[in-house]
């Protein structure tokens, strides 16, 4: 997926003003996506129900493309496993913007609906992201997280520049053509067109044949799922609901903590949520989203709100002059293997100075007896859940709970900022 300079004005200007012009739209959209869930059982019939784009005149490639994905039915097989997390979100997406339905299939060529897979240009997600172009669509790239493979983040920004092509060019498979080449090299063709008096059809564009043959792809995948019988195959059923929930994190919080709050595994969370780098959700400027089964979410919250105990036990530390990972493990009580193993550092790699990697916090003897007492002193209470509202002080309240501002930040492990949403633990005796 490629973004050029031009036109980079145009395309902020355009998201800013048509997110206006779509809010009207939302109470109608969500209509459509409520009538759906009640129609279709199956998210594959939900999807046909709304494919739009027409095949060629002459469907030979389209046939001769659809038959090497079902030549290898194994293949096809895990990029269906590989979507049933995923499909469904991003089929809501679609619909409820009123887009073609086969732009739900484009991670099937991107990504094969693999959110970790590389490309060697350097492109990540499931929409295949490229480092400037995920920036200039407003997706953060940090030592933390890098949202070009955020689930949520990545579809948003994907279907925001699709939609931006689409108002550009006024036909979807153009729009699909600028998403894989880029808008200037698809402009330049269809002027050269319009100059000569020629068609601005997409078939008639003389574009390169990556280009054209990418738009077949998504036509053959979609022929596939209509017509399984000509193809020979059979697409396993995915139920049309949600797979996962969302979550809001307002405070730092170890990524095994979660887990083992949610009841998952490591590998549940890192489908759900491969944006994450390292071991920690790092909270900066807004609360983060988190993604969890669907039937999980309570199970975390709940076991969340009983939890005493820091949820943070990682911190960054940046290596100084003529240090190496021995002496660094040893002074932190770890060991080498643990801090290769976190930070992705193979074995004979060495450290660079100033470099960031992830080591244990330290804790003192003083603060494992402050743990300890307040721990004891939680026993003799009951606790209390206040989600803290717009316009909410500690002062405030701690006047309202009859306690005092030092016991709320100590219960919570806070400091004296607060977001809209956050959940602190008001302990009554």
């Amino acid at each position: 997926m490629i973004i050029k300079r031009n036109g980079l004005f145009i395309l902020l200007i355009s998201l800013f003003f048509g997110t206006f012009s779509l809010i009207s739209l939302n109470a109608f959209a969500d209509k459509l996506v409520q009538d759906s869930l009640q129609y279709h059982a199956n998210l594959w019939s939900r999807l046909q129900s709304g494919f739009a784009l027409a095949l060629p005149p002459d469907s030979k490639i389209i046939r001769k493309i659809g038959t090497s994905y079902t030549h290898n039915p194994q293949l096809f097989e895990r990029i269906i496993a590989n979507s049933e997390r995923y499909l469904f979100h991003v089929v809501e997406e679609v619909e409820r913007r009123g887009m073609p339905m086969e732009i739900a299939l484009m991670p099937v060529i991107e990504s094969a609906y693999n959110p970790l897979i590389k490309s060697s240009s350097q492109a990540v997600g499931l929409w295949q992201f490229q480092p400037e172009t995920a920036r200039t669509l407003g997706l953060a790239q940090n030592v933390w997280h890098d949202d070009r493979r955020d689930i949520i983040a990545s579809t948003q920004a994907a279907l925001d520049y699709l939609q931006y092509l689409h108002q550009k060019f006024d036909n979807w498979k153009l729009a699909i053509a600028a998403y894989n080449l880029g808008e200037g090299a698809v402009s330049k063709a269809l002027s050269r067109n319009i100059h000569k008096g020629r068609s601005g059809n997409f078939y008639d564009l003389n574009l390169p044949s990556d280009a054209k043959h990418y738009v077949y792809k998504l036509l053959a995948i979609k022929d596939i799922i209509v017509n399984t019988k000509k193809y020979g195959i059979q697409i396993r059923p995915i139920a049309n609901r949600p797979y996962f929930d969302t979550i809001k994190i307002h405070e730092h919080i170890d990524i095994p903590l979660v887990t083992r709050l949610a009841n998952i595994s490591e590998t549940e969370f890192n489908a759900l949520n491969p944006a994450y780098n390292r071991y920690v959700i790092k909270v900066l400027d807004e609360p983060r989203t988190l993604l969890l089964p669907k039937k999980n979410k309570d199970i975390f919250l709940k076991n969340l709100e009983t939890y005493q105990d820091p949820r943070i036990s990682w911190q960054i530390y940046h290596v100084k002059k003529g240090e190496n990972i021995n002496e660094i493990a040893a002074r932190h009580f770890t060991t080498v293997k643990q801090l290769q193993t976190i930070n992705g550092i193979g074995r004979n790699k060495n450290l660079t100075l100033g470099q960031k990697i992830l080591v244990p916090k330290i804790v003192s003897e003083h603060q494992e007896d402050s743990i300890a007492l307040k721990k004891r002193q939680l026993q003799n209470y009951r606790s209390n859940v206040h989600i803290v509202k717009k316009g909410d002080t500690l002062y405030e309240i701690a006047k309202r709970y009859g306690t005092t501002v030092n016991q709320i930040k100590l219960w919570n492990n806070n400091d004296e900022n607060l977001s809209v949403g956050q959940k602190l633990v008001i302990m009554k005796s």
